[in-house]
């Protein structure tokens, strides 16, 4: 096929139409690095670095990283550069993987006339539309409440609740959810490994009681790497458990899951790449455990990738995260759909996101 040709960088910086909060901190805004590639042929395809905001300049790490690669994707087959990250012993950071494997899987669907998703998983029958649960992440318990409300009447089924945020916020919330909802609502509690494993014996009678479907990593990564106490915390509680931070180191994370230890498994392809990702959603199939698949706040062209990993690897029927989309504002990225209603529709052909042009985007 035809190789690239050119690679360049966009830096981007997004606001939040309101901030996100979790019990690691919160932000109202979102940056990253847009990565395009085009081939001889005038086709283009883009991909997103966007870690998430943290401690010791992520995203500027990233960003040199990527910068790096940059000479040596020129003159490559852009599928043969997905097949070398896939076989690649020697992985770069996850979000800078993100944007190597997602423009070059674009731009490799592209000159194929297929979707991502066919280039990520060939042969998998590929859905039209994803189902998604509704994102209440407001640190006040009254803004959360709204946020729930307002969903519920735009037709959204599944809640993921932040929590962490202080107990007596947490649980005073559940509760009120829970009655104001409904026992037909799903209620997903996502604490962000911020009890300890004691902490999350005492919480779960009261989630318990407030009929909670999934609690997403109750405990640290290091506690739940302890063997057996995923196993233990799941058995003693009665709750289904799902994974997230967990799953940042690869060579640990295929030993946690296991359906003693874990119900579902949330992946955010944007921050672990699209290929480790992929390894760890057929290693949850492997294990009869569910695939959740989350955004992280990306541009319009992460979130593209986000989709299309979704309908490859994500489970079917189950709720994904991907209303994180809707609190992006202001992208330069089009040609991507969003949430509504508690679902996602995809177009048959694939998603391709595209940066506008210079004169749509002023007029904006």
């Amino acid at each position: 096929m035809t190789p690239i040709a050119a690679a360049r960088l966009r830096p981007y910086r997004l606001r939040l139409a309101a901030p996100h909060a979790d019990a690691r901190g919160g932000f109202a805004v979102r940056e990253g690095v847009l990565l395009e590639l085009d081939d001889a042929e005038g086709r283009s395809a883009v991909g997103d670095c966007c870690p998430l905001p943290g401690p010791g300049g992520p995203l500027e790490t990233a960003a040199a990283a990527l910068r790096d690669t940059l000479p040596g994707l020129i003159g490559i087959d852009p599928l043969k550069l997905v097949e070398r990250r896939a076989a690649d012993a020697l992985p770069v950071p996850g979000p800078v993987a993100f944007a190597l494997e997602s423009a070059a899987g674009f731009l490799a669907a592209r000159q194929h006339g297929v979707p991502l998703a066919a280039v990520l998983a060939p042969g998998a029958s590929r859905p039209l539309s994803l189902n998604v649960n509704a994102l209440v992440d407001a640190e006040d318990a009254g803004e959360a409440l709204a946020q729930a409300e307002t969903a519920a009447s735009e037709g959204y089924t599944v809640f993921k609740v932040k929590a962490g945020l202080g107990r007596v916020r947490d649980l005073a919330l559940v509760r009120t959810l829970r009655e104001r909802l409904g026992t037909g609502a799903g209620l997903r509690v996502d604490a962000n490994g911020s009890w300890t494993g004691e902490e999350f014996l005492e919480l779960a009678p009261a989630l318990v009681d407030a009929k909670v479907d999934l609690v997403e990593q109750p405990v640290p990564p290091g506690e739940a790497a302890r063997p057996g106490r995923l196993a233990e915390l799941r058995a003693r509680t009665a709750l289904r458990l799902a994974l997230d931070e967990s799953l940042a180191d690869p060579d640990a994370a295929p030993l946690l899951i296991t359906p003693e230890s874990c119900d579902a498994v949330a992946l955010k392809p944007s921050q672990l790449g699209l290929l480790a990702a992929a390894r760890l959603a057929r290693c949850a199939r492997a294990a009869g455990v569910d695939v959740i698949v989350t955004g992280a706040f990306e541009s319009a062209a992460g979130f593209a990738a986000v989709l299309e990993f979704a309908a490859a690897f994500g489970s079917p029927g189950t709720a994904h995260g991907l209303a994180t989309a809707l609190a992006v504002v202001g992208d330069s990225v089009e040609g991507v759909p969003k949430p509504a209603g508690g679902a996602i529709a995809l177009p048959g052909s694939g998603v391709f996101p595209q940066i506008m042009s210079a004169r749509r985007q002023v007029r904006r």
